[in-house]
């Protein structure tokens, strides 16, 4: 796949992500399921990455499976799982063509999976494609950042330090197309005392949750709850972060 997100930047993802409470999700996502008294049974993971947001759940007994468009990000998740000796299949597709071989009782989409789709159509396409691979009666869980409401600069610099590499990260946010742009830069620490040196470009759209709604109905989807991320509050569309929680 030519020009795929986090070709190189996978060998350290998870490291940068080491602060994030995969289990806590899980968690939440039981909190979720437990509000509207749902048991599914299979689960698939979209936008899974390196398979740290999919573990937690095959831990906890669910069938699992892991999407995700990245094949190096796949990889390292593939590794990982046979080391804990974890049955979960992995496939490597975009979720704009989504097809898979079988039909699931919950889809998570976390990590801003959706942000990153920004053509309105494929977003259409994208939920569609979500609701043909779900039994009936099942819940689609998944996230939106809203980046216009951050108290960010037009632009701002960051950068990580550490022994194996320095990661600088510029992002800009630009009102008029509702488009945060990100740039990383990295410089990676070969065997040989070496640097490699490699930069990717991601961008993430600000959906507005109008529009959203509208597209998930047109799908096939009905809404059960719109919340503050990581709470059961509910939320107006307007928080920095959001879950819906959708039924086919």
């Amino acid at each position: 796949m030519d020009n795929e997100p986090y070709l190189n930047f996978a060998s350290i993802y998870d490291q940068i992500m080491s602060g994030v409470d995969y289990e806590a999700w899980a968690d939440y996502v039981k909190d979720l399921l437990s509000r509207f008294d749902r048991h599914p049974e299979s689960i698939v993971d979209l936008a899974c990455g390196t398979g740290a947001s999919t573990f937690p759940f095959r831990k906890r007994g669910y069938k699992v499976a892991g999407v995700d468009i990245s094949s190096q990000m796949l990889k390292r998740a593939a590794r990982v799982a046979s080391e804990q000796t974890l049955e979960i299949e992995f496939y490597q597709q975009d979720l704009r063509q989504l097809n898979l071989p079988e039909k699931y009782d919950l889809a998570l989409l976390f990590q801003d999976g959706l942000n990153y789709i920004i053509d309105e159509e494929d977003l259409a396409q994208t939920f569609l494609n979500v609701h043909n691979i779900l039994n009936p009666g099942a819940l689609f869980i998944f996230d939106l950042t809203r980046p216009s409401l951050r108290p960010i600069k037009e632009s701002s610099t960051a950068w990580v330090d550490e022994e194996d590499f320095t990661l600088i990260w510029d992002s800009s946010y630009k009102a008029e197309k509702e488009i945060w742009s990100i740039k990383l830069t990295v410089f990676q620490k070969l065997d040989n005392e070496l640097f490699h040196k490699f930069q990717e470009n991601h961008q993430e759209k600000d959906h507005d949750p109008v529009l959203v709604l509208k597209l998930i109905d047109a799908a096939g989807f009905k809404l059960l709850g719109l919340y503050k991320s990581f709470s059961l509050s509910a939320s107006d569309g307007n928080d920095v972060k959001l879950t819906f929680v959708v039924q086919k």
